[in-house]
């Protein structure tokens, strides 16, 4: 084909692809209908397959710990069902798909407490989630309000309820309550020194005191426990419980007794017929069993070390409205104090002052920070939806 006859064609194609443009004049719109559909098509697309955030809110709030339940249970239940609730919401694939997450094993949700509450204590749990849990250090330190119901003539290892008598002492020397306010307002307000229960958390030689007479009750005693330096702001004695409190939950302090020691007297009648009931061919079924010896005694030895639960939030025995009223050598006490100031150690004190000594039956912790008893979620309201708009409210009460 000849240059000639070329450009004819290219001309002529020319000529035909823009009669067929002019044509059609709406083709063109329709195409760029299309385009922009696709283009808002895959924008929802892209915004649809990002999950949903883990937290709806991050920050603090404050729960109403139940009587029996450690700070650590509360933590975890708190935990499992919002966990239960991001996954519900999709919201744990974005955990999920991070490696670095998986790798360290870390839970899909930091939740943590600002301050121990004992499983006999009720009241105000601070717990902070997400990037709350970096504000919860300022709780451990900060001040708090407690009530708590006190008896003479008895000190336990513990200095509380669950624990064993260890002392014994007369009172019939304290024949009012004066006495005892006169005492609690001259020499233990203002800043003190303080020696903790040897059942707490204070580390010695790199040992938690608890976990030094759990193991040998015996050599406990001989442990030197340094001494604090707290602040109690305001200490009043009373003679009642007001309403909000016993709602809380208060240990009845001498029912409870009663109960562990019945249910001493039932394990040891138990373990001594145990003991009689053993006889050679037991002994050698168990020496037959070889390797498995090893683990069944560590086995046992894991049981020995667990403290059974006698009571849980509604078994356990509380002082009932009608009987909010105490009398001598029962008494009450309102604190205000610092961080770190122990509340046992305190009551304790109050009996050596009095030349006697005395026990923390019940305590409930009625605020911590800005947050009191009302701002508490009890349990029944342990929710998802309930627990972000805590958070949320307290973001206002916080600024």
């Amino acid at each position: 084909m000849s240059i000639r006859s070329i450009r004819l064609c290219s001309a002529f194609r020319m000529k035909r692809s823009c009669d067929s443009h002019q044509a059609s004049p709406n083709k063109t719109p329709r195409v760029a209908s299309s385009t922009a559909t696709t283009d808002t098509s895959q924008a929802a697309a892209a915004s649809s397959s990002d999950p949903p955030p883990l937290y709806i809110a991050e920050g603090l709030f404050a729960v109403h710990k139940p009587l029996t339940w450690t700070s650590q249970d509360v933590v975890a239940y708190i935990r499992g069902l919002l966990i239960r609730d991001a996954k519900d919401r999709g919201a744990d694939k974005a955990i999920n798909s991070d490696r670095q997450q998986k790798r360290r094993k870390k839970p899909l949700m930091k939740v943590g407490h600002g301050g121990t509450l004992d499983p006999l204590a009720s009241g105000v749990l601070v717990l902070g989630l997400g990037k709350g849990t970096s504000m919860l250090q300022s709780f451990l330190e900060g001040d708090k309000q407690y009530v708590a119901s006190c008896e003479l003539g008895y000190e336990t290892d513990t200095l509380d309820a669950e624990g064993k008598i260890v002392r014994e002492a007369s009172f019939d020397h304290i024949s009012s309550l004066e006495q005892v306010k006169e005492v609690a307002a001259s020499k233990l307000t203002g800043k003190l020194k303080q020696v903790p229960p040897l059942y707490s958390a204070i580390r010695v030689d790199g040992k938690r005191l608890y976990e030094i007479a759990r193991k040998d009750s015996d050599k406990a005693e001989d442990v030197e426990i340094p001494m604090r330096d707290v602040e109690v702001y305001d200490l009043k004695v009373g003679s009642e419980l007001d309403e909000a409190v016993v709602k809380s939950g208060v240990v009845n302090g001498r029912l409870y007794r009663e109960a562990v020691k019945a249910f001493q007297a039932e394990a040891d009648a138990k373990k001594s017929e145990e003991s009689l009931e053993k006889d050679e061919s037991t002994k050698q079924l168990a020496n037959d069993q070889g390797g498995k010896k090893k683990g069944r005694r560590r086995n046992n030895k894991r049981q020995k070390e667990q403290k059974p639960k006698l009571f849980d939030e509604q078994t356990v025995p509380t002082i009932e409205q009608s009987k909010s009223k105490l009398e001598l050598p029962e008494f009450s006490i309102a604190v205000k104090c610092g961080g770190g100031t122990y509340i046992r150690s305190l009551v304790r004190d109050i009996g050596y002052e009095l030349d006697t000594v005395a026990s923390m039956t019940g305590l409930v912790r009625t605020k911590q920070g800005p947050f009191v008893l009302d701002d508490a979620l009890t349990k029944e309201n342990w929710t998802a939806d309930k627990i972000y708009e805590a958070i949320r409210q307290s973001q206002d009460r916080l600024e």
